[in-house]
């Protein structure tokens, strides 16, 4: 029995060291062992300016080890500042704000406000090159100071000429004073550039030689006057297309070549094979009117047939691209006919293309209509025949077919009396007439408005003040008016020779305008009246080719 409890005691002992022998090591205040401390607790609050103070507690049981720490100052916080004295002209004034939590004021000063001053006399005037003196005073505190007036500087006039620049010669000009009247000092014009302009062409440039001109000076009293200068040569101005120079037949091979549309060089010469009977070649087919202008219409239908009669080729609205029928064809000679044509043009008779000029141009007639215009023209429209009368008595009726035949253009000029933009533009057209009237006519269309009578002698009294000399017309001009749809004024429409209608042009136009106009539609290579309705023209088309050609 003592055995045991001797050992019950030996053992209770060890317990109590291994226990409280670890919590005392834990809590060491050597530092030797780590705390475990509680939550920090705030023992001093912090000020604006001064710093708290909090400590935390070791929470093991028996150590009662404490740290402590500074709690920042919270800073002030300050209130709008106030003004506490207000500032003047000679004494600065001064803001103050307070902190709402320890209630400290702090004072900051303002700058002194500036004088407003204000002029209370002049004692002498300012002149463009000296000062003046004045008394002024401060607006705000009254005082009062002598001040400097500064001095005004010229105002200088627009500048006389002296001496005028020439094209060689430096000018010479002088400003005056508006206030005092002091001259400048003389100031340098420049020398002009000359404004050459060419008098005539001495020799004209090549496409490989350089050419010579005369050129003179615009300006008067240039002592220069002329001088001579080289045109650069001009270069080729080759095709973009090859154009045939030797066509190739069953028996021998032609050639091709890209032309120079100034000088008829040649480059890039390229054999064309000679024809095989099995070889397809491309035909090309062109509608024209009679001045030589494609036309451009998908309803009409070209139709090709060979020696037999049989039809080989048809044209549609897919493959009529352009105004171009092409197709591929045996080299055979064909005939070609136009079907569909537009109201006004005709074509009857039939054309024959050879496998050796493989193009066929067919020249379309035009025919004024007759009868009454049914809606309204537009450009490409062949024109209806109709008959006006002229405010002149001497004239007469005119009518479009009668004109045609001796003239080579009408133009129609929509007008009305009061117009202004009429009478700007009378004075270019009756200018322009009247150096082509042998080869146009002009028919000036008058289209009374509300309130006109539109009589004849209104008519013929405007022609006479107005100094025109082309035929003033009356009689059914409403109607012609109302065929092109005629809203504003003036309208002028272009009738080429063959009574189509060409350009329909709104608003005043210029002299050179109508120049441009009658010299374009009056021109030779314009006419309507060829000898020939059809005409091969292999140099201004694409050439033959054959399918397995290419460029």
């Amino acid at each position: 029995m003592k055995k045991y409890s001797l050992h019950l005691i030996f053992l209770s002992a060890a317990l109590f060291v291994a226990l409280c022998g670890g919590a005392l090591a834990a809590c060491d205040n050597t530092g030797a062992h780590e705390h475990v401390f509680g939550e920090w607790v705030e023992v001093t609050a912090p000020g604006c300016e001064e710093n708290g103070l909090k400590k935390h507690v070791c929470t093991v049981s028996g150590c009662g080890y404490e740290e402590t720490e500074d709690i920042p100052a919270l800073d002030h916080a300050w209130g709008t500042s106030k003004v506490t004295k207000a500032a003047t002209c000679t004494e600065a004034g001064e803001r103050t704000r307070e902190c709402s939590r320890c209630h400290k004021t702090e004072s900051t000063p303002t700058e002194k406000l500036e004088h407003e001053w204000v002029t209370d006399s002049v004692e002498k005037a300012a002149t463009c090159t000296e000062t003046g003196e004045e008394k002024q005073s401060c607006a705000v505190c009254g005082a009062t100071r002598d001040a400097e007036i500064p001095e005004l500087g010229h105002d200088w006039d627009v500048p006389e000429i002296v001496k005028p620049a020439t094209c060689t010669e430096a000018g010479v000009e002088r400003k005056t004073c508006k206030r005092c009247h002091t001259p400048s000092e003389d100031e340098e014009i420049p020398a002009l550039e000359h404004q050459w302009v060419r008098t005539r062409v001495i020799r004209a440039a090549t496409c490989t030689e350089a050419g010579e001109e005369e050129q003179t000076c615009s300006r008067p009293n240039c002592p220069v006057k002329t001088q001579t200068v080289e045109i650069p040569a001009l270069d080729h101005a080759w095709q973009n297309y090859f154009t045939v120079d030797r066509q190739p037949t069953f028996e021998t091979a032609g050639s091709k070549s890209h032309h120079c549309n100034r000088c008829e060089e040649t480059k890039d010469e390229t054999e064309i094979p000679k024809l095989d009977v099995n070889t397809p070649i491309s035909y090309e087919f062109r509608t024209l009117r009679g001045n030589g202008e494609l036309l451009i219409d998908p309803s009409v239908v070209i139709a090709v047939k060979d020696e037999t009669g049989r039809e080989v080729a048809r044209s549609s609205r897919a493959t009529l691209a352009g105004g171009v029928f092409t197709a591929d064809l045996l080299p055979k000679t064909y005939t070609v006919t136009v079907e569909n044509t537009p109201d006004g043009y005709t074509c009857g008779e039939s054309f024959t293309v050879t496998p050796f000029d493989p193009y066929c141009n067919v020249y379309l007639t035009a025919t004024l209509r007759q009868g009454t215009p049914t809606g309204q023209y537009k450009t490409g429209d062949v024109m209806f025949d109709f008959t006006v009368s002229a405010a002149s008595s001497t004239v007469g009726e005119l009518s479009l077919g009668g004109i045609l035949e001796t003239k080579k253009m009408v133009l129609l000029n929509f007008w009305f009396v009061g117009c202004t933009y009429c009478e700007q533009e009378f004075p270019y057209l009756q200018r322009a007439y009247a150096r082509y009237k042998d080869t146009v006519e002009v028919l000036g269309v008058n289209c009374p408005q509300t309130g006109q009578t539109g009589s004849m002698s209104e008519i013929t009294g405007y022609a006479r003040e107005q100094g025109l000399t082309f035929p003033l017309v009356q009689n059914g001009v409403l109607r012609l008016a109302a065929a092109f749809g005629v809203t504003g004024y003036p309208t002028s429409v272009v009738i080429d020779g063959e009574g189509v209608v060409r350009e329909i042009l709104i608003g005043p136009q210029s002299q050179t305008e109508f120049e441009r106009i009658f010299a374009k539609y009056s021109a030779e290579d314009f006419s309507a009246h060829r000898e020939s309705a059809s005409a091969l023209s292999p140099a201004a088309l694409l050439p033959a080719r054959r399918r397995d050609e290419t460029d």
